[in-house]
């Protein structure tokens, strides 16, 4: 019996990549790379699944955000060149990024001057030419630096012979509910390239555009873009004003990937005015039927989801999917649905329950249930703890390029890269 697994439709993510492509391809001028951000496992996917697939189709650059998922990237054999987010201020010749850094597959984030002189400290005492991203701080106020400081950083590393200018980047606060704001750090970091220009490679990266930034203005990809909750299928979902994107129709077309997916452990009949769960929050209003489903917020279905007007999908006999609402408080590892209204041999114990969906307009769709829980598509996918079995959906080619199945892989190594 199934207990509770995530499915990861990689077949999706593909389709997803080459939308942003078909998005980035305008006519008249460069089509821009794509960034792919892996940070948080992948936002909880796997990251190495996701690199893996998205390496074949030739992404050009990879995101993570700390040291060890870097070392993931490089332990799993990824081939795609990985910048590393966060700043690093130590790097040991024995470490597995070194190797790695040597051959120009690590590319690391400068945020101020320490973190520059560290770098230097790092490829003059191992020996390497080191590629490195400024990060110009236009507005986030998070990481980088000022664009003054900026420029003094971006002069000491064209100077220097172990240091290499790869690339330039700022990060948008509000590209996906706030246009004025966006276009003011579009120009603030657009003055600064004015300036910067006589110091840049001709192969220098430059990157602003996230996923809402991508679909909003063509003008905000510059020659990258980075690409994270779009390779899912998700944004639109998220934006405060859909309407004012660009390509808003290319964003509704995005195929979303992940479902969460369990069964029915236990099925029991209880009287009219019997109480349900912790707090006895629901009252039953009839004789109710029972199902109790292995999954619960220690696993990352919100507790702000109980009893708040949202179900599961259950497959019928006769085909199309019957919804049983949750009800009562979500418990730490498991929750109870109403199953009376659905036929008696739709839910059974061992029958398998769709948690979180894939159709939009269906009330288990990931981000309708984040918004019900007053958090965000990010949080959610997050949350999906690394106990929950992942599934790899993948649309695998036989050697007749016309004969396509479905294989639906398993990694029980879902813990790795937390």
């Amino acid at each position: 019996m199934l207990t509770t697994a995530v499915d990861v439709d990689l077949t999706a993510i593909e389709r997803n990549y080459r939308a942003f492509q078909e998005i980035l391809t305008q006519p008249n001028r460069p089509t821009p790379g794509i960034c792919a951000i892996l940070k948080a496992n992948a936002y909880g996917m796997g990251a190495v699944r996701v690199a893996k697939r998205l390496a074949i189709l030739g992404v050009d650059l990879i995101a993570v955000n700390t040291p060890e998922q870097a070392r993931e990237m490089v332990e799993a054999a990824v081939t795609t060149p990985v910048l590393l987010l966060m700043p690093v201020r130590r790097l040991a010749r024995n470490d597995a990024l070194y190797r790695a850094a040597s051959r120009g597959r690590i590319h690391f984030s400068i945020h101020d001057l320490d973190n520059l002189h560290a770098l230097i400290d790092i490829a003059q005492g191992l020996g390497i030419s080191v590629p490195v991203h400024i990060e110009v701080d236009t507005g986030m106020s998070r990481g980088g630096t000022n664009p003054a400081q900026a420029e003094q950083i971006a002069i000491r590393v064209t100077e220097h012979n172990r240091l290499r200018l790869a690339g330039v980047y700022t990060h948008f606060a509000s590209a996906d509910c706030d246009d004025a704001m966006t276009m003011r750090q579009h120009e603030v970091f657009g003055a600064w390239l004015a300036r910067m220009k006589p110091l840049m490679p001709a192969d220098c990266l430059i990157h602003e555009a996230n996923t809402p930034a991508t679909l909003r203005h063509a003008s905000l990809s510059r020659t990258m873009v980075r690409i994270g909750l779009g390779l899912y299928g998700y944004g639109p979902d998220e934006y405060a004003d859909a309407a004012g994107f660009e390509f808003a129709a290319a964003a509704e077309s995005l195929t979303p990937a992940v479902r969460v997916v369990s069964s029915i452990m236990q099925l029991k009949m209880i009287d009219e005015g019997a109480t349900v769960g912790y707090g006895g929050i629901w009252k039953a209003p009839r004789p109710t039927r029972l199902a109790l489903i292995p999954m619960g917020y220690s696993v990352g279905y919100p507790l702000a989801l109980s009893d708040a007007g949202v179900a599961v999908g259950i497959e019928l006999p006769e085909g199309g999917t019957g919804w049983a609402p949750v009800v009562g408080r979500v418990s730490m590892d498991q929750m109870t649905v109403d199953v009376t209204d659905l036929p008696r041999d739709a839910a059974r114990v061992g029958s398998e329950v769709e948690i979180v969906g894939v159709d939009r307009e269906a009330p288990n769709f990931l981000s309708t249930l984040a918004r019900r829980a007053g958090t965000t598509t990010y949080e959610f996918m997050c949350g999906l703890n690394q106990r929950l079995t992942r599934r790899y959906i993948a649309l695998e080619e036989a050697r007749d390029s016309t004969d396509r199945t479905f294989a639906l892989t398993t990694d029980g190594r879902g813990a790795r890269g937390r």
